[in-house]
């Protein structure tokens, strides 16, 4: 008896670790209906932030990173997105201070390609050290 229950318990935690599954997402190489599948599966509040995250992470992995000019910028957009998402979730930060820093984070990204772009190296190499900071 006490084996069935511990069996149990510990395949009820197990369960409760699982990922959970992303909505389905449209035809390869649209981001922007990919994107609003994740906003309208995983609404806006306490608890759906992290999943949220990882659903546009993936629709970004499918449908961006093909053919991003630099993949390795993108991704640590990712981590940031998936960082700030799980703060949001687990009360650490406010949803609107998530969105602040977000939003610093897709500007030091998008500044880092444009640098990448007009030849700035050290400037981009500067920008991606900060955001490789804000993962710490």
């Amino acid at each position: 008896m006490r084996r069935t229950l511990a069996i149990g318990l510990l395949c009820g935690g197990l369960a409760a670790c699982a990922i959970p599954l992303s909505p389905p997402l449209g035809p390869p190489g649209d981001l922007t209906a990919d994107r609003q599948a994740c906003n309208q599966t995983y609404p806006p509040h306490l608890g759906n932030y992290l999943p949220h995250a990882q659903c546009v992470n993936a629709a970004v992995e499918r449908d961006a990173i093909p053919t991003a000019h630099y993949p390795d910028l993108v991704r640590l957009q990712e981590q940031l997105r998936v960082k700030y998402s799980a703060q949001i979730d687990q009360r650490v930060i406010s949803a609107h201070q998530g969105e602040q820093r977000m939003a610093e984070t897709d500007e030091l990204v998008n500044a880092a390609m444009h640098d990448r772009d007009i030849g700035r190296a050290q400037m981009a190499d500067h920008r991606v050290g900060r955001l490789e900071a804000m993962l710490q």
